[in-house]
């Protein structure tokens, strides 16, 4: 009898458990598809809203703020003379073009409507977290006649640096979602509603299961730096760097298991002038060549440098014009110099 109690206990708990993860699930998507904006700059006819494939001049946004910013893709921009944006339940509003980033293709709307509208706007959490391999994720898009469309898929690599070297972006999250023109500047969210990144096309048009994220943490500074300053300047420091890891660090013995080494100084670049070197020479196992000799960056003004996105990050939150120390391993002894940065 109570064996019978524990199995028929058991089923119940199992099926109230997978209940609650799919009503969680239901509210999280309920809730995101509320920060996803309808923008369009062209005029749009009766007919266009049939139409099977998202026109240029239509795509998605989502909300920054509750001061009424929104983000979108450049790309998806016709006339920025004549943009509107639809919200969820709020109607359709003018909105203006406050500045953008040409190098990951961001723009900054704001929406010019009521108090009573903008307040009512749900931001996305632009709170960072790590995202795992094939973690199941999905986009919120928009369909021609303005309603949203849910794309799942997986991480197919949490960070990865292919592709998107023409347009000047080192690091970017590789998923399974191909991204259409209606899913260009879509957001992209985790199983439990949190933003992970903004969806982007490339030039170089991937296969039909390969799409690209920019990640939180760029999608963040790039959206802060349009608000608060109209525009996005870049830091230069004119080395090209790598990320150093463990299994890296053991086999260049290196004196630190992180940090960013640089390979290549650019000649009369910040980097060149204040003395720092790149690699001399190159380790061959088998196919695959290893820098070495270079200096190894590993705090910049005493904040730790993990990684070579760490440095653009840190340097970029210095910003041009400004004199940084940076710390670094030169032949195995850690040494200091200042740096002045320029802009890129």
């Amino acid at each position: 009898m109570n064996k019978e109690f524990f199995k028929a206990f058991t089923v119940v708990f199992v099926i109230i458990l997978i209940s609650g993860c799919s009503i969680c699930r239901g509210a999280s998507l309920s809730a995101v598809k509320k920060s996803v904006v309808f923008v369009s700059s062209i005029v749009l006819q009766p007919d266009d809203l049939m139409h099977p494939v998202v026109h240029k001049g239509i795509g998605p946004g989502f909300v920054l703020d509750r001061a009424g910013h929104v983000l979108i893709q450049l790309s998806s921009i016709s006339d920025p003379h004549s943009l509107e944006c639809s919200i969820e339940s709020k109607g359709y509003w003018p909105a203006v073009l406050i500045g953008s980033d040409p190098v990951t293709g961001i723009g900054v709307l704001q929406i010019k409507g009521p108090e009573k509208v903008l307040s009512g706007l749900k931001p996305v959490d632009m709170s960072e977290r790590q995202l795992g391999f094939g973690e199941h994720i999905y986009t919120v898009g928009i369909n021609p006649d303005g309603s949203r469309t849910v794309v799942p898929g997986v991480v197919s690599a949490p960070v990865t640096v292919v592709g998107l070297k023409s347009k000047g972006i080192e690091k970017v999250v590789q998923t399974s979602i191909f991204i259409h023109r209606g899913l260009d500047g879509a957001p992209a969210f985790d199983r439990g509603g949190k933003f992970i990144g903004m969806a982007i096309t490339v030039a170089e048009q991937p296969p039909p299961n390969v799409g690209y994220l920019l990640p939180v943490s760029l999608v963040r500074w790039v959206a802060n730096s349009i608000v608060e300053k109209g525009s996005v300047t870049r830091a230069y420091l004119g080395a090209e760097v790598v990320s150093v890891n463990k299994p890296l660090a053991k086999l260049l013995n290196l004196p630190s298991d992180k940090g960013a080494l640089i390979v290549k100084v650019s000649p009369g670049s910040p980097a060149s002038m204040a003395g720092l070197r790149g690699c001399s020479r190159n380790l061959r196992l088998g196919n695959r060549l290893y820098p070495m000799g270079g200096d190894l960056i590993v705090a910049v003004d005493r904040i730790p440098i993990d990684s070579d996105q760490k440095l653009v990050e840190v340097l970029n939150q210095k910003g041009p014009g400004n004199k940084v120390l940076l710390s670094f391993y030169r032949d195995g002894r850690l040494k200091r110099v200042q740096v002045l940065l320029g802009k890129r």
